[in-house]
């Protein structure tokens, strides 16, 4: 029954972590540790979570690879270092790295990327994109092929 009890309290917490975004098991796991849940619980409630599909290391992966990428311009290396500090395995952040690098278009993302920080010169928009973890030949290839369209 205490038991029963327990359980029905950890889903409660997994269901309201998982509300605010995806997470991974890691880190589910951890917050419902920190919460004071029994080892047991937290895997129990962790397989079952994976069984019916909130809990998916892969699609979770996918989406922050994403939008990290997309949306705050940060580079391949640098989500790698993210989705290894949320226990994600590397064979799925290298899976998941290339698989968004395919589907999404560098040169359009450094052109808005560009444009948001238009009164820098090339050379400090280059380091901030080597800094935000993108690969230096691909940013020099890139900024060059920009400049060059927007001569012309």
């Amino acid at each position: 029954m205490e038991k029963e009890k327990n359980l029905e309290n950890a889903r409660k917490d997994a269901f309201r972590l998982l509300k605010s975004r995806a997470r991974s098991e890691f880190e589910i796991s951890n917050r419902l540790k920190e919460k004071g849940y029994d080892q047991n619980i937290v895997n129990d409630l962790v397989s079952e979570l994976k069984r019916k599909g909130f809990l998916d290391d892969l699609k979770f992966a996918k989406l922050y690879a994403s939008d990290q990428i997309e949306i705050r311009f940060k580079g391949p290396k640098y989500v790698e270092y993210e989705l290894k500090e949320f226990g994600i395995e590397r064979e799925i952040i290298a899976k998941v790295i290339d698989e968004v690098l395919n589907d999404i278009d560098l040169k359009e993302i450094f052109k808005r990327f560009k444009k948001a920080h238009q009164k820098d010169p090339e050379d400090k928009l280059f380091q901030k994109l080597v800094n935000r973890g993108f690969d230096p030949y691909i940013v020099k290839r890139l900024l060059r092929e920009i400049s060059k369209e927007m001569e012309a």
